[in-house]
């Protein structure tokens, strides 16, 4: 035989693992599942890398909303200011006018209640006080006036300031009170 020629052999049936080397035995559990531990990490990273794209997304779709609802909001607090103005500009309004009215009321309250012999010399009205002086007949009209002021209750803190009788008889007096604008509204 010509040179040695060595045959190799080629063994396809599987030694048992006891008779294999501890580096063999890591390759062998490497080949069979290490490959199965490589894919599974291989599918949680891409899963990692595609949800990442999921959350980015999702960030600038809310970002987006976020400026629109922003936008919306500037918007309306214009609205909204706008609105107030006009509430305040009504409240305004609707108490002048019913300061107005009040002091019309108590100008026809005054007329209707008080005695034809009685006259008024001077009427203030100041906020919520009103003060008069006037001149009665007699202290019957006086306190007939007198009465139905404090009875029909539209003044607090009646204060009779001044009372004093006049050469030719008739009474003159002069009264400090407090409107009650509650009654009136």
């Amino acid at each position: 035989m010509p040179a040695s020629k060595q045959k190799t052999s080629i063994n396809l049936v599987i030694k048992p693992e006891e008779q294999l080397n501890l580096s063999s035995q890591f390759l062998n559990w490497a080949l069979t599942y290490g490959r199965y531990i490589i894919i599974i990490i291989q599918i949680v990273v891409l899963s990692v890398f595609f949800m990442r794209f999921k959350f980015d997304r999702d960030r600038t779709d809310l970002r987006e909303t976020v400026s629109q609802k922003k936008a919306l909001i500037e918007s309306i607090t214009e609205m909204e200011n706008e609105i107030r103005k006009v509430q305040k500009k009504l409240a305004d309004i609707k108490l002048i006018t019913t300061e107005q009215d009040i002091y019309l009321r108590l100008i026809n309250f005054l007329e209707d209640n008080t005695p034809v012999e009685t006259t008024f010399s001077l009427l203030s009205f100041s906020s919520d006080k009103v003060s008069f002086v006037a001149v009665a007949q007699d202290l019957k009209t006086f306190n007939y006036l007198l009465k139905r002021i404090q009875d029909e209750k539209l003044f607090t803190d009646i204060a009779l300031e001044d009372l004093k009788r006049r050469a030719d008889g008739k009474v003159e007096f002069r009264v400090m009170t407090k409107l009650v604008t509650k009654s009136y509204e």
